[in-house]
């Protein structure tokens, strides 16, 4: 079992060694790095961002259910990284991303093949925070949800129809959520800001036995002095919280010289489930967090912090605890977004294991989900997947996922 942990060193003593050595005096000065992006820079020890040419649209948006032209514009997306700057360049490395499918011989997903019962797509939501540095939408699941109550996670559920593809389907319930229209005539023109569609990540298999796809959208707000987002109303039969964090914090292993900016500790755990290799990741970060934007603050909060988490003893306040499916997509694409080309050919998602249990195993075959499904999911020792897919396959897998 392979296990690390990261640590936050304090950022006060990263501080006054930097003031100490460039005896600022000055509140001129210091507004001068902070308008040249110097300041943010230093903070984040952030890679050189890749150079911001007119994309492509990418072969990775061909799904087999619709037209990829549909939501996704280069020149559009284009056009808003050279407005908006800062990490937003970075954005540039997720849209030129193409993912790896089962063995790398299938240039499609499993998902437009999966029964409706077991297609499921959550939307990763990027935008600007205060420093210019990309950070992501979570929410936590309300308590009267039966699956994962109580859970940090992403946007997203099950598709309603055959026909929804899997951008349909976040921004479905994205809405119903959060409160953020699926309509983007009527967030440009009522809401000032435009969803624009960068990626979708290769299907990830949940413990509910769904196969998941993480869409990659970016906000782009239209107007610098309100950058901002009124209309967010938390449903509270879905979700009880809505805050956001660094995307950079999720990346692990973390860089040696990056220094952790929200996030208090990150850790790591090499496990199995049902015999094969499995990633348990968990990222703690504070509930009240100075840098969080003014628009997510002032939402109210819809479960009381008594209800949210016991004080944690280590950092001796409360915190939010982002880990499983959630943890491992913001992970992969942390990599993929500052990493760039050199982490497009690592595996991302389960596509394999997914493609095996469906065509080889017989699952995943619709509603109800099959005994064997029902005692994977309850973690029941004993049982694993050699049960329903023949030897050299498992063997495979196991090699397959053995990476970290």
């Amino acid at each position: 079992m392979l296990h690390f942990q990261n640590i936050q060193p304090s950022r006060r003593t990263i501080n006054r060694v930097y003031y100490n050595t460039q005896q600022i005096s000055s509140i001129d000065y210091l507004q001068q790095l902070i308008n040249t992006h110097i300041w943010s820079r230093i903070k984040y020890h952030a890679p050189p961002p890749p150079p911001v040419k007119q994309l492509h649209e990418p072969s990775c948006q061909v799904t087999g259910t619709s037209s990829p032209t549909a939501d996704y514009s280069p020149s559009q997306l284009t056009d808003a990284i050279h407005r908006n700057q800062m990490e937003s360049k970075y954005l540039t490395n997720i849209a030129k991303y193409s993912p790896v499918y089962h063995g790398s011989q299938i240039q499609t997903s499993i998902w437009p093949q999966l029964p409706l019962a077991r297609r499921a797509s959550v939307m990763v939501l990027l935008f600007l925070g205060k420093m210019g540095e990309l950070r992501v939408i979570l929410t936590r699941r309300s308590k009267k949800l039966r699956a994962f109550s109580g859970h940090i996670s992403l946007p997203g559920g099950k598709a309603d129809t055959l026909d929804e593809t899997e951008w349909d389907v976040a921004r479905r319930e994205t809405e119903e959520e959060i409160g953020i229209s699926a309509d983007d005539d009527y967030l440009k023109s009522h809401s000032g800001f435009t969803i624009h569609k960068i990626n979708t990540l290769p299907a990830y298999l949940s413990r509910t036995f769904l196969g998941v796809r993480p869409c990659v959208g970016f906000i782009d707000f239209h107007h610098a002095s309100n950058k901002a987002i009124s209309s967010i109303l938390l449903n509270p039969g879905e979700s009880s919280a809505i805050f956001s964090v660094p995307l950079k914090d999720f990346l692990q292993p973390k860089p040696r010289r990056y220094e952790l900016k929200e996030c208090l500790k990150q850790s790591y755990i090499k496990t199995k489930w049902g015999g094969i290799p499995w990633n348990l990741r968990s990222f703690i970060f504070p509930i009240h967090n100075p840098h969080e934007v003014p628009w997510l603050e002032s939402i109210q909060d819809l479960s009381s912090e008594e209800d949210e988490t016991e004080q944690d003893m280590e950092f001796g306040e409360k915190t939010r605890n982002v880990w499983g499916l959630t943890a491992n997509i913001l992970r992969d694409l942390a990599m993929l977004t500052y990493g760039g080309a050199k982490h497009f050919h690592e595996l991302v998602g389960e596509e394999d294991l997914i493609h095996s249990l469906a065509t080889v195993g017989k699952q995943m075959q619709g509603r109800p989900r099959s005994e064997f499904e029902k005692t994977m999911t309850n973690n029941r020792r004993g049982v694993g997947f050699d049960q329903v897919l023949p030897d050299h396959e498992v063997q495979r897998l196991k090699t397959l996922y053995s990476v970290i």
